[in-house]
């Protein structure tokens, strides 16, 4: 037998030899999918003398793996051959044809810091304000501009000529000019430009078909419009086109990913092959099979079954709580248990779905002595929106605090920028005043708008140091100070996936006030804020070699652990309420992104949720996620649920008898709320919510329990699932 097949399965052979035409190659999760294309590429190296051959992926890490792994497999690696990611590969080109774009091959490529450096000097030049049209946020949309192939003109005539779009067109359009004069690229344009520069130029194109003939894509479910059309474009005519994927781990479509470019490969090309790597070679049977059945509820997506030939391993455990404190207590004392049978910290991690729910595991983590990273983020206290609002305390509890007091100054936006700053600071001095009391005087030289919100703040701060003096709680000067700072308000109108994270974090931090007031003897903000301090001077923990891990789902994508520990199952944050609200398919990259959080553990997965919450001070009742109910009942073994016991409050009834309910009357044990037909709802009707309040229906669409409402609120249209939203018909 050939080396290259030796210890692969019977459908991983068929893709190694699969040497000419289109290829898809649907890789299962931990279906060895790396090792695959590894020696698909040293086949046509070894045993073809195909020597044309790029590869691209998506990371530095993958791209080194896969051209180290292809070393050890062939007796030498051809100059020729490329491995490299999209934007490396993209550089590769465009470093040898800069003459088209009137460059020379010495062009600077702007990294984050320059690029932003250039944007806010534009945005300064074009005399708008830097806190609203915060350079680090031009940026990243701009690349997503480009990354669906928007120049300036094209994103205006898309969006239509509102005066926001009007003035992101205009910080576009003059950020390239300025940039194009420096004769150099951002990170957004290397692959665009290569798309141009082979759209535009035949002889360019025809030049690096004839370089590379096979061509090779991993992760292609991940691959935005642009990246489409680069690959596309470097198929050409022959099409010794292989992709490398799984529809199933389609998880970032608010980044611009597509999943219509791995479902529609068949279209692109009729006469391909498909491939189904299924096996997984991972994870114990119990596991793969709430996975499979799990994502089988997907309509989107390829007609496939991850199977596996291990052992089936120990029951998946579900675990019921009454909040999020007891949650994290419950994952700490698994995991004591298992360090003292000898399992390392780091084969240990913890998944939520969104970084807010770090500070619970974080704290009880710490309170256990057991050391813990936060992977891909910031530990919770680190993070940039905890740092503005911790500043903001510090000046209600010490007015004098100058440096927290110019931290947010203009945070919200306020209008005073670094001139104002400067005369702020001028007549604080001139009058020997602190910086607080100055926002507060008539004579101040600012501008008059200015003026009016730096007279607003000091208002407030006026109002909350009284406040404090008078005996209100941490926690009622923290949520006044968040309304009225303009915090709140400015997050939600914001209203990106990142300002609704900000804002989470935010409620977090108010909980963790509340919580310190429900333990301590003598709660006072002074104290609270002391207690913070020592949390963020704790040392670095960049040291430690062994560690639980802590991470969102999106970033466990690609790793494995021994035991996971994957909380917060309720609706609204598993699946997340803003992907259910903003996309037409969003429950089902919700249910890949669980599917991707199961198939991340080896051996031990518990699951787990809370019947309540905190949201902002206010205790809200929970319902368990709807992906629970899709997971087979032998999943758990014997007993469906462990109610984690602990003195401080008793527990509500188990899942595991909601479970056999459903199994005994044929009736889903989530269907908590009534259904659309029950409550006759239809397009006028009135109805109430219990965050948004009171609003209109203007649609309804699809049947049961993917009946969907569409609900205006004054200016705002939301989208919900009925079977999975208390609604109270008016």
């Amino acid at each position: 037998m050939d080396p290259l097949l030796e210890g692969l399965n019977e459908e991983q052979k068929k893709a190694v030899l699969q040497v000419s035409g289109p290829v898809l190659i649907l890789a299962g999760a931990g279906s060895g999918k790396t090792r695959v294309i590894t020696h698909r590429i040293a086949n046509l190296l070894i045993n073809h003398g195909i020597d044309r051959i790029c590869a691209v992926t998506f990371t530095n890490k993958a791209a080194a793996e896969m051209l180290e792994r292809v070393k050890n497999l062939v007796p030498f690696v051809p100059g020729n051959l490329q491995v490299k990611t999209f934007h490396s590969f993209c550089l590769y080109i465009l470093r040898r044809e800069a003459t088209f774009f009137g460059f020379d091959s010495g062009f600077t490529v702007y990294d984050t810091t320059l690029q932003e450096s250039l944007l806010k000097q534009v945005v300064k030049d074009l005399s708008l304000d830097p806190k609203f049209y915060k350079p680090s946020m031009l940026g990243n949309y701009i690349s997503g501009l480009k990354d669906k192939m928007l120049s300036p003109e094209a994103y205006l005539e898309k969006e239509g000529r509102t005066d926001f779009s009007k003035t992101v067109s205009a910080i576009y359009k003059e950020y390239e000019r300025r940039k194009d004069a420096s004769r150099a690229f951002d990170f957004g344009d290397l692959i665009w430009k290569t798309v141009q520069l082979l759209q535009k130029s035949p002889e360019v194109l025809d030049k690096y078909r004839r370089k590379w003939e096979y061509v090779m894509v991993d992760e292609y479910q991940d691959t935005n419009k642009v990246q489409y059309a680069l690959v596309i474009l470097l198929a050409g005519e022959k099409k010794n086109l292989c992709v490398v994927g799984d529809d199933d781990q389609s998880i970032y479509s608010w980044r611009g990913a597509d999943i219509g470019n791995i479902l529609n490969f068949e279209k692109d090309f009729p006469d391909s092959v498909v491939i189904k790597l299924e096996e997984n070679y991972r994870s114990s049977s119990n596991i793969i099979l709430a996975a499979s059945k799990v994502i089988s509820n997907n309509t989107q997506r390829k007609q496939k079954e991850i199977f596996t030939n291990n052992p089936e391993g120990s029951p998946v455990v579900l675990n019921e709580f009454q909040n999020e404190s007891e949650e994290s207590h419950g994952a700490v004392v698994r995991i004591r248990s298992f360090y003292s049978s000898g399992i390392e910290y780091k084969k240990i991690a913890i998944f939520y779905r969104t970084n807010s729910q770090s500070r619970y595991f974080e704290e009880a983590l710490r309170n256990a002595g057991i050391p813990y990273k936060i992977f891909g983020g910031f530990r919770f206290f680190d993070r940039a929106e905890i740092k503005d609002f911790i500043a903001y305390l510090n000046v209600v509890s010490n007015p004098l605090d100058s440096v927290s007091l110019l931290r947010i100054v203009n945070y919200p936006p306020r209008g005073i920028g670094d001139s104002g700053i400067d005369k702020i600071r001028e007549f604080s001095l001139e009058k020997g005043i602190s910086l607080l009391e100055t926002l507060g005087q008539e004579e101040i030289p600012l501008k008059k708008a200015a003026k009016s919100k730096g007279k607003e703040l000091y208002n407030v701060f006026n109002d909350l140091i009284e406040k404090v003096e008078k005996g209100s709680s941490p926690s009622e000067i923290a949520l006044e100070l968040l309304n009225r700072s303009g915090l709140m308000s400015y997050l939600k109108e914001e209203g990106t996936e990142e300002s609704i994270a900000r804002l989470e974090n935010l409620q977090e931090l108010v909980n963790s006030i509340e919580e310190y007031e429900k333990n301590a003897d003598s709660p006072s903000l002074e104290e609270y804020l002391n207690q913070i301090s020592l949390l963020t001077s704790e040392e670095d923990t960049k040291e430690l070699t062994d560690y639980v891990n802590l991470m969102t789902v999106h970033n466990a994508k690609g790793l494995e652990f021994k035991i996971v520990f994957l909380s917060g199952l309720e609706e609204g944050t598993f699946p997340h309420s803003m992907s259910l609200e903003d996309s037409q398919h969003g429950d089902e990259e919700e249910r890949r992104l669980f599917y991707v959080a199961l198939t991340r553990a080896r051996e031990d997965l518990f699951l787990s949720y809370c019947r309540t919450s905190r949201k902002f001070g206010k205790v809200e009742d929970r319902i368990p996620s709807r992906f629970l109910s899709e997971v087979p009942r032998e999943c758990f073994g014997n007993q469906y649920t462990n109610r984690e016991r602990t003195a401080r409050r008793p527990q509500g009834p188990p899942l595991a008898s909601k479970i056999r309910e459903r199994d005994e009357e044929n009736d889903s044990v989530f269907s908590e709320t009534p259904s659309p037909e029950n409550l006759g709802l239809k397009p006028g009707d009135r109805v109430k919510h219990k965050q948004f309040g009171t609003g209109t229906i203007t649609t309804v669409s699809g049947k049961e329990k993917n009946t969907k409402v569409s609900i205006r609120f004054g200016n705002v249209e939301k989208n919900f699932f009925v079977a999975y939203t208390p609604l109270e018909k008016l």
